[in-house]
């Protein structure tokens, strides 16, 4: 059994990196002997990120680093050094961190092919005396990208995930209790739509967990922190760590779960039968912008998305009006 603790892999980055080696890193993988890193280094990091689905990485910069001006009157500037710089910090803008932030590698990898379609602009520039890198004209980045972020970060296999999928189907079948995290029944709630949903869903058993409680409302639900029962067979869990590595994973949907047990007045490891549990979040959520949408509807960073919509998600609100036992719950 899994330790209850475990270090933060967020916290405590695996690698850090300057933020324009984040470039270099898939310039290698495609093929370049990229300068701004060396091919060592470079094809260690590509080793893991292709094994380790948690790898953390911490992207850095000595932008800040600049002294005063008058410390600085007898020295000569360095032109490479100050590329340098301005390729940190413009990954970084791009990408919306700042020096030192740490983040999962898929998470990196899937915000840089989004972000930024090719090296040219950040490490090479047609004004004279900043023509930087010849090898970003040459497609290394841009054909990596063209292949996804699977080329780069592991990511479990159909096979492997329809292994964990049909044990994990058995034991929501027939296990004395249900444990899901308590924002994942707002999520089975969104996707139930009043009534309209049908079949499994591809990354989850969520659709086997509601078929459970209609079949046995009495069924005993512990609500828990984190990945829970209706995980094993996402594309973003990690069985060797139990620890989500999907993007939506890495830190709002822990708050949305300590948010749902404020807001029902419960604790991790609270167990209520189904249906009880089902009125308490009815009665007490009215909508996902009370907790998917942080309560005002704004996003304050990437990270910080919101899911459903800043005014609430509508299937929801039609699943609350409905209910899921085939008579009303909420209000």
């Amino acid at each position: 059994m899994m330790s209850q603790r475990q270090a933060d892999g967020l916290c405590n980055p695996a690698v850090t990196l300057q933020a324009r080696q984040l470039l270099g890193l898939v310039c290698v993988r495609g093929g370049a002997p990229c300068p701004l890193i060396d091919g060592g280094e470079a094809r260690g990091v590509l080793e893991r990120l292709a094994k380790d689905s948690t790898l953390s990485i911490r992207l850095c910069s000595n932008a800040e680093e600049l002294a005063h001006y008058t410390a600085t009157l007898d020295r000569r500037p360095d032109p490479v050094d100050a590329f340098n710089r301005k390729r940190d910090l413009d990954v970084l803008q791009r990408l919306g961190l700042c020096p030192g932030d740490t983040r999962r590698g898929r998470y990196l990898i899937e915000l840089l092919f989004e972000r930024i379609e090719t090296p040219v602009g950040i490490c090479a520039f047609d004004t004279e005396g900043w023509e930087g890198c010849e090898l970003a004209h040459q497609g290394a980045y841009e054909g990596v990208r063209g292949r996804g972020w699977r080329e780069i970060v592991y990511c479990r296999s159909d096979e492997e995930r329809a292994e964990y999928r049909e044990p994990n189907e058995r034991a929501i079948a027939g296990g004395d209790r249900l444990f899901i995290r308590p924002h994942h029944l707002m999520c089975m709630s969104c996707w139930y739509n009043g009534g309209e949903a049908s079949g499994k869903r591809p990354n989850d058993t969520l659709a086997e967990v509601l078929e459970r409680i209609q079949r046995e409302p009495e069924v005993p639900i512990t609500l828990v922190e984190g990945p829970c029962q209706a995980c094993d067979c996402c594309d973003g869990f990690d069985p060797g760590t139990g620890r989500c590595v999907h993007a939506c994973g890495l830190i709002r949907d822990y708050k949305k779960d300590l948010d749902v047990f404020q807001r029902t007045g419960l604790m991790p490891g609270a167990t209520l039968p189904a249906r009880e549990m089902m009125d308490l979040l009815f009665e007490r959520v009215a909508s996902t912008r009370d907790i998917c949408g942080y309560g005002d509807g704004v996003v304050t960073a990437e990270e910080w998305r919101i899911c459903g919509g800043p005014e609430g998600n509508a299937g929801y609100a039609r699943t609350r009006e409905t209910g899921i036992f085939g008579d009303r719950q909420g209000g």
